[in-house]
């Protein structure tokens, strides 16, 4: 890479599956003081030019599957980008096995980093489930602290199994775990139900990552029966999207495993978790994520007033702390405004209670704004949770419409007016949805949260009519 090019502050994204062969690209990219920057491997082309027009990096590792497509988009962008191959041959593209036959130089040494605090380390992009993705800059000094937060959680864990993508925080941080501790990084290939109950069999796994949305669909599948599963000592769930169904369900059916929940954000790294040793004492907090993690402060703001509140309130949670990111690459509105005399506002709505466990309630963008009230989307959709033939559910609104986005269970019959009745007759008259939708699939991020801006998009439509006369206008 050196003799490519490739000096500090120079950005290499990585754009693939993952892949044995990305650790050695993101210790050589560290190495030379140059930036890692992760791109989740199923973005759309639209995105992903976005983000590389933004980047504009020096070289980019593919696979087999992204090649073709950082290929178009380096060429409309007219960028230089050295293009490394994982895979097999391209015409034209350096192949990666190749680049290892290069000579060792016994002068190399690795570039000091003067300051760990400020210089950036890793680019890495939000989820997208609100807004399109930004881009955040962490530190080298974040980074050691997550890898601390990490061991801190799973007590220093032997083998960790995740199907995440290295552009997700949790996984760069497990990457540096592994290059900091003995602990054992287990790549698997995409996520299946019994795959992914084979992989803990077979490598005797004690540690995964699974997000909630996985790890329901793994418990709940009949694959699990199959497979020993005794070894499963904990699995990390969350972060915001885990309800108290979902961890009575996940107890029911795995009860010897410790289901640990976390708030996670990319610009503020891990700010609270249920950690190992304290898992039964969250047993008698279902619905909180755990307590703050080293050198975390938060507060609650008053949504109005803007005064801090104190334990048992609910408002937007403030951040600060070592997981703080360096700002929004090449956004620097964005990142002031983002910013509240050095505290971070999170945009989640939230609170702690006495003993200092948080609880965080959702997006405060997807409170729902009704005549006489307001309420978090959580509320309606523990009620519709209840529904024995209620699988799933998402609801979204704004100041004229409420809708329930479902998915039924499998091979169960449920129709919108039968849900309706189900719902009158456990909540008011301003929980009810104006609209429900059933669905197979909801969209989702790699990581299993709801992309909730596209349901906004197809099921919050404001239709603008077009006429010459105002008479002609169907007022229904």
């Amino acid at each position: 890479m050196k003799d490519r090019g490739v000096t500090e502050n120079d950005i290499i994204v990585i754009y693939s599956r993952n892949h044995a062969d990305q650790t050695i690209a993101v210790l050589s990219t560290l190495f030379l003081g140059a930036i890692v920057a992760p791109l989740d491997p199923e973005i759309s082309h639209k995105e992903c030019l976005e983000i590389v027009k933004k980047l504009k990096p020096k070289m980019c590792f593919t696979d087999s599957r992204t090649i073709s497509q950082i290929e178009r988009i380096v060429n409309t962008l007219n960028y230089s980008t050295d293009i490394i191959n994982f895979g097999q041959d391209n015409p034209g593209v350096s192949q990666f096995n190749k680049l290892l036959n290069h000579k060792e130089d016994e002068r190399f040494r690795p570039t000091f980093v003067e300051d760990a605090w400020e210089s950036v380390a890793f680019i890495l992009p939000t989820q997208g489930t609100t807004d399109d993705p930004k881009l955040v800059c962490l530190s080298h000094h974040n980074i050691v602290v997550q890898t601390m937060i990490f061991q801190d959680i799973f007590e220093y864990p032997e083998k960790v199994l995740s199907f995440f993508p290295l552009s997700w925080l949790l996984q760069t941080t497990l990457v540096c775990v592994c290059f900091e501790s003995p602990t054992i990084r287990i790549l698997p290939g995409p996520f299946t139900e019994r795959s992914a109950c084979k992989i803990i069999q077979d490598f005797r796994i004690g540690h995964a990552i699974f997000g909630t949305d996985w790890a329901i669909r793994l418990v709940t599948n009949v694959a699990i029966k199959d497979f020993d599963m005794t070894c499963l000592k904990c699995v990390m769930v969350g972060t915001v999207n885990t309800t108290k169904y979902d961890i009575k369900t996940l107890k029911a059916l795995l009860p010897h495993v410790k289901f640990l929940q976390n708030y996670c954000l990319t610009e503020t790294g891990c700010v609270a978790a249920t950690k190992f040793k304290n898992y039964n004492v969250s047993l008698d907090k279902p619905m909180s994520v755990g307590t703050l993690s080293i050198n975390c402060k938060i507060r609650v703001v008053d949504l109005s007033s803007k005064e801090v509140l104190g334990p048992g309130k609910f408002g937007e949670i403030y951040f600060h702390g070592d997981g703080l990111m360096l700002g929004y690459f090449k956004e620097t509105e964005k990142t002031l405004a983002s910013l509240d005399r050095g505290f971070f506002k999170t945009g989640d709505r939230g609170m702690y209670d006495e003993d200092g466990w948080l609880y965080v309630t959702g997006r405060i963008e997807d409170m729902i704004e009704r005549a006489t009230t307001s309420f978090s989307p959580l509320e309606l959709e523990d009620v519709i949770l209840t529904h024995p033939y209620v699988k799933d559910v998402v609801v979204i609104g704004n100041y004229k419409e409420l809708v329930a986005v479902v998915k039924r269970k499998e091979n169960k019959e449920l129709s919108a007016e039968k849900l309706q009745k189900f719902i009158s007759e456990k909540t008011t008259e301003e929980y009810k949805p104006t609209k429900i939708v059933f669905l197979d699939h909801f969209p989702r991020t790699t990581i299993g949260n709801v992309k909730k801006r596209l349901l906004r998009k197809d099921y919050l439509k404001i239709t603008i009519h077009y006429s010459a006369s105002l008479a002609s206008i169907n007022t229904s």
